[in-house]
């Protein structure tokens, strides 16, 4: 048996973009756990058997939409405190890049697109740090960059 090539859990980066003429993707600080769920919404249709219209009829099904969501979670750094905050507060959707294993994973690169904070939740127990989880979600389509380009 061939042993696979793993990439470590680090290596799936939520960076985004500072909305300059000239952008600067940056993680923000902090985040221990991160999650990355790419969904498509589907159309089901019933097609029936022509030579047997008996026999039960199959499903088939069409892709209506896609989306992305990104989820992390970790400590609360002061430094990214300002950049959660203000892409939460916006009405408009930010560029994101969502990289996995970049740049040294073999098929590695990102997803490129814009995305809204849709959850930002700060917790914390006396005597604790402050805690932070985020949850973006796709706004419009996301590209797939190779680590290459």
């Amino acid at each position: 048996m061939t042993k696979p090539t793993t990439i470590n859990a680090s290596k799936l980066y939520i960076s985004l973009g500072d909305g300059a003429s000239t952008e600067v993707f940056t993680a923000p600080c902090g985040l221990t756990t991160r999650g990355l769920t790419l969904s498509k919404n589907l159309n089901d249709v019933t097609v029936p058997d022509c030579d047997d219209p008996d026999a039960p009829a199959w499903i088939e099904r069409s892709v209506e939409s896609l989306s992305g969501e990104v989820t992390g979670s970790g400590i609360l750094a002061t430094e990214a405190w300002p950049t959660w905050r203000a892409r939460y507060s916006s009405t408009l959707s930010g560029n994101v890049r969502i990289g996995i294993g970049v740049p040294l994973a073999q098929n590695g690169g990102w997803y490129a697109g814009k995305a809204h904070i849709t959850s930002l939740t700060v917790t914390g127990d006396l005597g604790e740090k402050l805690q932070v989880a985020v949850t973006l979600i796709s706004d419009g389509a996301w590209t797939w960059v190779p680590a290459s380009s």
